[in-house]
Protein backbone atom coordinates (compact mmCIF):
# COMPACT_ATOMS: atom_id res chain seq x y z
CA UNK A 1 0.00 0.00 0.00
CA UNK A 2 2.71 2.41 0.61
CA UNK A 3 4.23 1.66 -2.90
CA UNK A 4 0.69 3.33 -4.01
CA UNK A 5 1.71 6.14 -1.94
CA UNK A 6 4.90 6.96 -3.07
CA UNK A 7 5.11 6.26 -6.87
CA UNK A 8 3.79 9.62 -7.58
CA UNK A 9 6.71 11.12 -6.56
CA UNK A 10 9.18 8.71 -7.52
CA UNK A 11 7.94 8.76 -10.66
CA UNK A 12 7.73 12.70 -10.96
CA UNK A 13 11.66 12.79 -9.64
CA UNK A 14 12.93 9.89 -12.28
CA UNK A 15 11.24 12.07 -15.13
CA UNK A 16 12.82 15.59 -13.77
CA UNK A 17 16.31 14.15 -13.54
CA UNK A 18 16.00 12.59 -17.26
CA UNK A 19 14.55 16.20 -18.39
CA UNK A 20 17.71 18.12 -16.69
CA UNK A 21 19.98 15.60 -17.75
CA UNK A 22 18.87 16.21 -21.69
CA UNK A 23 18.65 19.76 -21.12
CA UNK A 24 22.44 19.50 -20.18
CA UNK A 25 23.42 17.14 -22.88
CA UNK A 26 21.60 19.58 -25.54
CA UNK A 27 21.86 22.68 -24.30
CA UNK A 28 25.40 22.55 -21.86
CA UNK A 29 27.94 23.84 -24.11
CA UNK A 30 25.88 27.47 -24.85
CA UNK A 31 25.22 27.46 -21.02
CA UNK A 32 29.10 26.54 -19.98
CA UNK A 33 27.57 23.38 -18.33
CA UNK A 34 30.01 20.99 -20.38
CA UNK A 35 33.76 21.10 -20.66
CA UNK A 36 36.49 20.03 -22.96
CA UNK A 37 39.38 18.86 -21.55
CA UNK A 38 42.75 20.58 -23.26
CA UNK A 39 45.58 18.12 -24.35
CA UNK A 40 48.37 18.03 -21.85
CA UNK A 41 51.92 17.20 -22.22
CA UNK A 42 51.67 13.65 -21.66
CA UNK A 43 49.25 13.63 -25.14
CA UNK A 44 50.97 11.36 -27.37
CA UNK A 45 47.86 10.93 -30.33
CA UNK A 46 49.83 13.49 -31.74
CA UNK A 47 52.66 12.69 -31.66
CA UNK A 48 52.50 8.84 -32.50
CA UNK A 49 54.00 9.00 -36.05
CA UNK A 50 56.45 11.38 -35.88
CA UNK A 51 59.27 8.84 -36.63
CA UNK A 52 60.30 8.46 -40.02
CA UNK A 53 59.74 4.61 -41.38
CA UNK A 54 62.31 2.73 -43.80
CA UNK A 55 61.40 0.04 -45.58
CA UNK A 56 65.26 -1.12 -46.48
Amino acid sequence: MAFIVVYPAVAFLAMFIVIVIMLILRCGGRLGLRHTALPDDNDLREHTYDQKVSYA
